[in-house]
């Protein structure tokens, strides 16, 4: 039974339905700074965690959007489209996007990717990807 409500869940999940193909990640700020850099580093050196949890990054600088790390051509377009919804300030801003196209949490300044993926991993529709892999 857990099998299939999983499994219902999961196709739900990868309907047409307005979801997100990706869970999202933007950084945002005004301009290209040593902080934005060192956090792409981190994230870079965590690569297998983003993809496990189908995690795309994005930069917005300067209004430009820029796909860094396992973009698709879904999330891409996602991002453009509502890229007036993430503001760019002079410090380093993390938005957090969900399959939902909900905003799951913002994060300021430089952040842990463990702490990154600790917030994705609580997150319901993780859960269930997780429950539906160990079976």
């Amino acid at each position: 039974m857990k099998f299939l409500i999983g499994f219902i869940l999961f196709n739900f999940m990868m309907s047409s339905q307005g979801f997100n193909d990706k869970r999202i990640l933007v950084l945002t700020a005004k301009e290209m700074t040593s902080e934005v850099t060192e956090q792409l580093d981190r994230l870079q050196k965590n690569s297998l965690e983003v993809e496990k949890r189908r995690l795309a990054i994005f930069t917005l600088i300067n209004g430009k959007v820029k796909a860094i790390i396992n973009s698709s051509d879904r999330s891409l377009e996602f991002v453009t489209k509502n890229k007036d919804d993430f503001t760019e300030t002079s410090t380093l801003t993390l938005y957090l996007i969900g399959l939902d196209q909900g905003l799951k949490n913002t994060f300021k300044g430089l952040e842990n990717p463990q702490q990154i993926f600790r917030h994705i991993d609580n997150m319901p529709m993780r859960q269930a990807e997780i429950r539906i892999n160990r079976e």
